[in-house]
């Protein structure tokens, strides 16, 4: 299953679309629910408007549930209070986790305000009972910070704050898997955010006692100059390779 093609390149459509690839069962009904999510323009008429319908439908497919709520999460992101409605079902569900589960997990650290305190719990929730992919949940909320305008600074803040709950490992594999496809490549402009992507990922690498080199953070530690973002990668470099 892929919840959002593209990467890097910042190339990826501003709104994922869930795809999911299972083998027809050759059973009509079965095979319509395991089908891709409706696009947006036919949402007020389908039924992946209805959260608590998946969970009810397909109790031991929570990866297939995650993708049929990504037009729901995309949709009300940036309306307080939404996120927590539409992820907490997850968490009553069984079933493998990928791609969508991943990103709508990620998603929960773009919360703000009073409401964050849930969606933060979620996610402490979904490290606790083992279907929290953090290195693919970087993966996934990278090209969505790019595209969509989910603020860095948004980001760690929650971040510090699920690491002060002890997610130190946790925390850092999403840091782990969000900087590839989050920090400029050598063409692109980078901007603040970049900067405090490299700051908190070094303050997490340490939390976590984290080794072992990034490519694309040795890549920026490599370069001329002395800005705040080389700085901040040769911080966070220096200490992954430290021996």
């Amino acid at each position: 299953m892929a919840a959002f093609p593209g990467g890097r390149s910042g190339r990826a459509a501003a709104f994922p679309r869930g795809r999911v690839r299972l083998e027809p069962t050759g059973m009509p009904l079965v095979d319509a629910l395991m089908s891709d999510p409706p696009p947006p323009s036919v949402l007020g008429a389908a039924p992946g408007c209805n959260s608590n319908l998946w969970r009810m439908a397909l109790p031991s497919d929570r990866e297939v549930v995650a993708m049929q709520l990504l037009p729901q999460v995309f949709g009300y992101w940036q309306s307080p209070g939404h996120l927590h409605g539409f992820v907490t079902p997850l968490c009553h569900e069984d079933g493998p986790v990928g791609e969508g589960t991943a990103l709508v997990l990620g998603m929960l650290l773009a919360e703000r305000n009073w409401h964050a305190e849930h969606c933060r719990e979620l996610l402490l929730c979904a490290a606790a009972t083992g279907y929290l992919n953090a290195e693919l949940c970087g993966r996934q909320l990278g090209p969505c910070m790019r595209t969509v305008g989910i603020g860095m600074s948004q980001v760690s803040s929650a971040l510090e704050d699920v690491a002060r709950r002890g997610a130190h490992r946790e925390v850092w594999e999403i840091m782990r898997g969000l900087l590839p496809v989050f920090l400029p490549a050598a063409d692109e402009r980078a901007h603040s955010g970049h900067t405090r992507a490299l700051e908190f990922a070094a303050d997490a690498s340490r939390w976590a006692g984290a080794r072992g080199a990034i490519p694309e953070v040795g890549a920026i530690a490599a370069r001329n100059g002395s800005s705040g973002l080389v700085r901040a990668a040769r911080r966070l470099h220096d200490h992954l390779v430290r021996t």
